[in-house]
């Protein structure tokens, strides 16, 4: 393990500061960097930046049909937040599945973003959702849109200085359906092996918008676009459930690792989505 320096700015302006000109990684929970630290993986780093005392960075909030999740937002804060279960419950279904008490204190939405894993669990609902992340940085702020922002393996469209400030995503409203699953090798700790997010905006019977994503099936979380296509403007039917479900499992593109084949996952990306597409819509997927 290599020795650097650490600081802690109260905000963003002083973190964006101490960043220039040296060889810097933020952090904010830390439960992604400390694991790279430990087994010399940290790149050289000099300066470690906290951004936990940056008070303008955490809270969750709601204005004019858009829900705010603040960069330190922690998984404990989704799981007990009254507004996101009001607003977005699939994040307190995501957030009851992710690691456990000790990690979901500490593990931030920003966080979990940055790092651009395939199998980053709180990234699929908010691909579902339609989420946006905002940045600040040297040149300024700007927004980019979450299917946009992850790039590739571990790779995102992040800036040399830049930090993210805020997530945001348009409430899907009172009359919305949800599902999320998260299926991995045992309930709890468990890295994902293929993750489902669905998030369906109704207008009676008829699905006026859909979102729907898949994790740990490709090198970074995928939105599946043609499958919100078929669904939406229509009645949700199984038929219908089915070609969504196909389509989803055309957007996938799974490997073979110690966890599962990528026969087996390939499997799963369209049995997920069905279920949980039928679910949410109170279809029977045994036709019988």
């Amino acid at each position: 393990m290599r020795g650097f320096d650490f600081v802690t700015p109260t905000t963003v302006q002083a973190a964006l500061k101490a960043a220039k000109g040296k060889k810097y990684k933020f952090i904010a929970g830390g439960t992604n960097f400390m694991p790279d630290l430990r087994h010399d993986h940290s790149g050289g780093i000099k300066l470690v930046i906290d951004l936990m005392r940056i008070k303008t960075l955490k809270g969750i909030s709601a204005s004019k049909g858009t829900v705010k999740l603040g960069a330190l937002t922690t998984v404990t804060d989704l799981l007990e937040s009254r507004l996101i279960a009001r607003e977005a419950p699939i994040l307190v279904d995501m957030s009851a599945k992710f690691a456990g008490p000790i990690i979901r204190n500490r593990a931030t939405v920003a966080g979990n973003l940055i790092d651009g894993g395939p199998a980053a669990d709180i990234v699929p609902p908010l691909l579902a959702l339609k989420a946006a992340v905002k940045l600040a940085g040297p040149k300024g702020r700007r927004t980019v849109a979450l299917d946009k922002f992850l790039t590739g393996y571990r790779t995102t469209d992040i800036k040399p200085g830049e930090i993210i400030t805020e997530v945001t995503f348009p409430s899907p409203g009172k009359n919305h359906l949800h599902g999320f699953y998260k299926l991995a090798r045992r309930n709890a700790m468990a890295i994902t092996v293929v993750g489902a997010a669905v998030v369906l905006r109704m207008k009676g019977d008829t699905c006026q918008e859909a979102g729907i994503s898949l994790g740990s099936v490709a090198p970074v979380p995928v939105r599946c676009y043609e499958a919100e296509k078929i669904l939406e403007g229509e009645a949700i039917t199984l038929d219908l459930a089915q070609k969504a479900a196909e389509a989803c499992a055309a957007a996938a593109s799974p490997i073979d690792d110690i966890r599962a084949s990528a026969e087996y996952r390939q499997l799963m990306c369209e049995v997920l989505p069905r279920r949980l597409i039928c679910q949410a819509a109170g279809i029977s997927i045994d036709p019988s």
